[in-house]
């Protein structure tokens, strides 16, 4: 009889527990969602919400908008703050008390089952937004490639390598002109990446926080910045003969004397670190001199919202196209032993084209840069 006591109390315990698991299934599936109003990553979640309602049908997503609406941002930082947890970045999903930062469907998804139960439909859950195939589909490596390319053409990075192949072709000894151009060049290259590295982590700190509104001012300050440059730019283009406006003529003629100094050293080692001290000296004259270039194209990056590793991939296309037209004029001119390979009329070209994407850049990024995500990422 005891036996039969004991199992019948097991039972309705089973029942019991059953029950409770069916009612707790039972509950309407519900998802906070706090996004910002041109944020690509949370309007990139929510063009996959349609996906995540086939799995879960009945799933209510309570949508609060907190770079724009105050009340919900105030909702947003209370909410997080009850949970132990500072407001860190957009977009936050809340399921049943716990978090996801960020677009991530399968931290998402996990989520859902492990509070309301198995999907009703199977659906497959993006990895990390189709991996190669967005980095194809994507424009931003065209973006990187023609802002490279039409930032080497600014007029002090042309007139500081002519002078340099003119005192270079003055030397009798072949090798050391190749070594010294090419250790130059390879120089100038890294030290333009660390700048468009500095550059780019500047701005993703600075996205990740500042929260919203203030976000959003400060890509409009770069606009500004992009927009009056390229003004600039195709006023300038109207001259057949564009000049470095940074440098004036004292200190042309200072860069003339420091150059001849370090070639006329006997020794090649001290040669060569003068050469790459010059380069850094100089490129930190070609960053003011195409200043909104390079910022123009590193907020861009961020406010599309690119992973890290497309980021770094897009600045070093910039930087290596950025580098192209100085190792071809290099090297034909000391093939050639001749300097007239830079047409005035390229970089006549290249600054009229130049000013029009700043323009347009600057532009999107003045009105909106989530309709520049958009269209670029």
């Amino acid at each position: 009889m005891k036996k039969i006591l004991t199992g019948l109390v097991l039972a309705v315990g089973i029942l019991s527990l059953g029950s409770v698991r069916n009612v707790r299934a039972q509950e309407i599936p519900t998802m906070e969602f706090y996004y910002g109003y041109s944020c690509p990553h949370c309007h990139e979640e929510m063009k996959w919400f349609p996906e995540l309602l086939e799995m879960y049908p009945d799933l209510e997503i309570q949508k609060f908008e907190v770079w724009k609406d105050p009340l919900n941002r105030q909702k947003w930082y209370t909410r997080m703050k009850n949970l132990g947890m500072e407001p860190r970045g957009v977009p936050t999903n809340i399921i049943e008390d716990e978090v996801v930062i960020g677009f991530s469907p399968d931290k998402i998804v996990a989520l859902m089952e492990k509070h309301y139960g198995e999907p009703s439909v199977e659906k497959d859950i993006p990895i990390d937004q189709e991996g190669w195939k967005k980095y194809l589909d994507s424009s931003w490596p065209v973006m990187s490639v023609v802002l490279g390319l039409l930032d080497g053409f600014n007029p002090c990075a042309m007139w500081t390598l002519l002078i340099l192949i003119g005192f270079l072709l003055s030397m009798d000894d072949k090798r050391k002109r190749w070594l010294i151009g090419g250790i130059f060049l390879a120089s100038s290259g890294i030290i333009y990446f660390g700048a468009l590295l500095t550059y780019l982590l500047g701005f993703t700190q600075i996205s990740q926080f500042v929260a919203g509104p203030v976000m959003t001012w400060i890509f409009r300050i770069v606009g500004i910045i992009a927009v009056g440059t390229g003004i600039a730019s195709l006023w300038s283009a109207r001259k057949k003969d564009i000049d470095c406006e940074v440098r004036d003529a004292g200190s042309k003629k200072k860069f003339r004397d420091k150059l001849a100094d370090i070639l006329a050293r006997e020794k090649t080692i001290f040669v060569l670190t003068g050469v790459i001290g010059l380069a850094f000296s100089v490129n930190a004259i070609e960053l003011l001199c195409s200043f909104a270039i390079p910022t123009t194209f590193t907020a861009t990056l961020v406010s599309l919202g690119l992973p890290m590793w497309q980021k770094i991939t897009a600045i070093t296309l910039y930087d290596l196209m950025y580098m192209l037209d100085d190792i071809i004029v290099l090297v034909v001119a000391l093939y050639t032993l001749n300097l007239k390979i830079l047409s005035p009329r390229l970089i006549q070209i290249s600054h009229f084209i130049g000013g029009l994407l700043l323009l347009i850049l600057g532009g999107f990024l003045l009105y909106d840069p989530g309709i520049l995500a958009s269209w670029i990422g």
